[in-house]
């Protein structure tokens, strides 16, 4: 058990080499045993390990050769090496497969001919036949060689894995075949070969182990297409030159050209032009975003039609676009709490498997079916238990799951937030930029004078100040067209407002107290002043000289999806409750406006974290959404902490889940993908537990005795179903792909 002062790192490593689950939790079982390490998860549908490890005792080396004397590989997470070690494997395995196919179907043809029929010259000659036959296997062996380099010495560790089996059941047929063939060879009576059986063992797993390899491309393809997001070179400028360089070589300071059309290939600031970029890759919103002078930009989103020249803050690993690479991968290489019961089941699968295989063929020895039906019997046990759809069954949704989140915006940091996502019955939601957008607008304006007028001023006047509410005025007016004149002075008055020079005369924008020093009559505005208190707005007036020209109200507005988002929560069984620093009025106006009617206000920074506690006292499965400082404990306390990508660094370190828009309907989708993900899960697991409980008994012969005699092609049909049922749990983790969230499927 670490203690609290010690040194954690957390880490990723792909894996190479892995052919089932029992393989993971052999890489698994080593890393856990290694001083140092506090907590390790192998994931077997996406070859990740992720480890929690102390870098004082031992270093990401170290771990590597963990893996390796596991008898495994690492690849390194750079996406080009990623792409061409996949793309080698998938090579060797089809070449292999191939071999194997080229050689298994004529040794098919003539062994199951020569058992029911008869082939002129060579049936008469049967050591010739066996001779032939036995040629015929070889090359299969070798094409197969994988299942026996790694099964048996999984075997001698006490790890089996599911090689193990295919390596047991194989050679079981092989010794079997070679014996008769001896006894051919010396002229004494033999019983029927079985190297057709051994061969076909062979290349039908092959053809299962291949397409399941394709097929766990595709679960990754969401973190390989970010990986492939990140142009190779950057259009570097100085002094005015543009020169193409490889990514790598740029550095924080430079600036770098980005044409139409083109990739951003760094983070950074934009220091002249102005383009449309579309930000889909990072936030799932496929609206471009209009970036100006002093706009952030990031790593792998596409440039528009205009020309950009942006200064790099951040390159390469250092990216957002990497950083959510990380994310994903640490996610998908941890573990679920669903995921133990598999994972107990399959670390005893094989040893159970083997001793039910031996057992079945010593009864049926016994009972007088003589060897070649015991040792059938043994070898279709052996190849028909599949450990793989066990293994699979949690960790290809897990990892299918967080590529479809990540591709709507959210992204989940590990596999238990994604099950406990489903789990929800209450969410709690800031006000401020969570219900609302978060920085004030102009949402109401009295006026006994021209309104653009009113407005011209007041934005004129507001021009030295940087209060977000005078922002406010100015963004309204530029959003109008409105003409804005510059002030020759400005003054700040304090606790009621500003005084500023525009055109010659005095601007005063303020509070009624500050009205009434400058002898202006604010009650002709009482009506207006009401109704805008009422619904929560803060109102101002602003005066020329002594002459009152109206008042304008500004708010923070409500999202306009918020009350949809509301509505799914409640849909799919939370309670919400909104929890807020404001005053009750203001609280209760947007909570109504929402439909939330459990409302919290005048909340200090610490309430919060008494509230998630006290909440959960009451047996509540609570989700905390937040995006400040002052969230982080809360965020921290709850069953499922949320957080907005804009947010302050410590609520996102805090949160278990990082929404990547400011869409508050990312709330109840991230809902939505947890429990469309653990139906996935469940119904994976039972297709692979009533898989192996149907298939074992009928492969160790309980149909048998019901007049079912011939079972020359049972150890054939138990290789076929054994890559069936894998490929049965992979095809629907893939469905998940096609999964969109209902909170997301309409604006």
């Amino acid at each position: 058990m670490a203690s609290s002062d010690e040194v954690r790192k957390r880490t990723t490593l792909r894996i190479g080499g892995m052919s089932c689950t029992a393989c993971s939790q052999r890489v698994e079982k080593a890393l856990k045993s290694a001083d140092g390490v506090y907590e390790a998860a192998v994931n077997f549908g996406n070859s990740i390990a992720a480890v929690t490890y102390n870098p004082d005792i031992i270093d990401k080396n170290g771990l590597i050769k963990i893996v390796e004397n596991s008898g495994y590989t690492t690849i390194e997470d750079d996406p080009q090496i990623i792409a061409e070690t996949e793309a080698k494997e998938s090579m060797i395995m089809k070449r292999d497969l191939i071999l194997a196919a080229v050689f298994t179907v004529p040794l098919f043809t003539i062994g199951m001919w020569d058992m029911f029929g008869h082939i002129p010259w060579l049936s008469d000659h049967l050591a010739v036949m066996a001779i032939v036959q036995m040629i015929l296997c070889l090359p299969v062996i070798y094409a197969g060689r994988r299942f026996f380099l790694r099964g048996y010495p999984a075997l001698r560790t006490g790890t089996p894995t599911m090689d193990s089996l295919v390596a047991l059941g194989a050679t079981a047929s092989l010794l079997y075949a070679f014996w008769n063939t001896a006894m051919l060879i010396l002229g004494e009576p033999a019983a029927h070969l079985t190297y057709e059986s051994a061969a076909m063992i062979i290349t039908l797993i092959s053809v299962g182990k291949y397409l399941e390899s394709r097929s766990k491309v595709k679960t990754n393809s969401a973190v390989r297409g970010l990986m492939d997001l990140q142009p190779d070179t950057a259009i570097v400028v100085k002094n005015g030159v543009e020169t193409e360089v490889p990514v790598s070589e740029v550095s924080v300071g430079d600036r770098v050209s980005v044409k139409p059309g083109g990739r951003v290939p760094v983070d950074g600031k934009v220091v002249s032009g102005t383009s449309s970029v579309n930000e889909s890759m990072l936030t799932g919103e496929s609206m471009p975003v209009t970036k100006n002078v002093g706009d952030d930009v990031f790593a792998g989103t596409v440039n528009g039609t205009g020309n950009m020249i942006i200064e790099t803050l951040r390159t390469e690993r250092d990216t957002v676009l990497y950083e959510i690479i990380m994310m994903m991968e640490s996610a998908q290489g941890t573990k679920a709490p669903v995921a133990r019961l598999a994972d107990r089941v399959a670390a005893v699968f094989v040893p159970v498997v083997i001793t039910i295989a031996v057992a079945a063929f010593l009864v049926w020895f016994a009972a007088g079916r003589g060897l070649e039906f015991s040792l059938t019997v043994l070898i279709s046990v052996l190849v028909i238990s599949c450990p793989c759809a066990l293994g699979l069954a949690t960790p290809m949704a897990i990892t299918v799951g967080t590529g479809v989140a990540a591709d709507r915006g959210v992204l989940f940091k590990s596999a238990s937030a994604l099950e406990r996502a489903g789990d929800i019955n209450t969410i709690i939601l800031d006000k401020t930029g969570t219900i609302t957008v978060g920085f004030p607008e102009v949402t109401g304006i009295a006026s006994n004078v021209d309104e653009n007028y009113l407005i011209s001023v007041a934005a004129a006047a507001e021009s030295g100040s940087e209060h977000p509410i005078a922002r406010s005025v100015i963004e309204y007016a530029e959003k109008k067209g409105i003409d804005i004149p510059s002030y020759e002075s400005f003054e700040s008055v304090t606790g009621g407002g500003v005084r500023s020079v525009i055109n010659g005369k005095t601007v005063t924008i303020g509070n009624p107290r500050l009205m009434t020093e400058i002898g202006c009559d604010i009650t002709e505005f009482d009506k207006d002043a009401k109704e805008f208190a009422d619904k929560a707005m803060t109102y101002f007036y602003v005066a020329e000289e002594e002459k009152l020209l109206g008042v304008i109200a500004v708010s923070d507005p409500v999202r306009p999806e918020s009350a949809f988002a509301v509505k799914r929560m409640s849909e799919n069984g939370a309670e919400v409750i909104m929890v807020t620093g404001d005053n009750e009025a203001t609280a209760r106006s947007v909570a109504g406006a929402v439909g939330i009617t459990n409302v919290i206000s005048n909340a200090a920074p610490g309430d919060k974290l008494d509230i998630v506690k006290n909440l959960q006292v009451e047996g509540k499965y609570v989700a905390m959404a937040g995006d400040g400082i002052n969230d982080a404990p809360a965020l921290m306390q709850s069953d499922l902490g949320l957080a907005v990508r804009a947010g302050t660094d410590i609520a996102i370190d805090s949160a278990d889940v990082v929404m990547m828009t400011d869409d508050i309907r990312s709330i109840p989708a991230s809902m939505e993908l947890g429990k469309a993900t653990m139906k996935n899960i469940k119904q994976n697991l039972f297709l692979a537990f009533m898989y192996n409980i149907i298939a074992i008994p009928i492969a160790a012969g309980i149909l048998y005795p019901l007049g079912i005699e011939n079972i020359s092609m049972m150890p054939m049909i138990s290789a076929a179903a054994m890559s069936a049922s894998s490929l049965l749990v992979v095809s629907n983790a893939l469905r998940l792909r096609k999964y969109m969230p209902e909170s997301l499927a309409q604006d």
